[in-house]
């Protein structure tokens, strides 16, 4: 649900950066896995699946090309 990862992106996210078709978001220590898990409930389609370790998640995207769509997207959810 939009909301959810809106208020997750905005309360857990640090940085948020891409390259080709991954998309890599920096969080607090012991957050990443929490968001990733927000990540992939949230049916956008746009996001093949996420990596989590302890304070970072990697996205891959459909698109080969799509990691600054995404990026910008969870930029976008984190200042709403």
């Amino acid at each position: 649900d939009a909301s959810r990862l809106s208020r997750a992106m905005s309360e857990l996210a640090a940085s948020v950066d891409y390259s080709g078709n991954i998309v890599v978001v920096r969080t607090s220590p012991g957050a990443a896995s929490y968001l990733a898990s927000t990540i992939d409930r949230s049916g956008l389609d746009s996001i093949i699946g996420t990596v989590a370790g302890d304070d970072t998640v990697m996205l891959i995207t459909r698109d080969p090309a799509g990691g600054a769509t995404v990026c910008q997207e969870l930029q976008d959810l984190a200042r709403a």
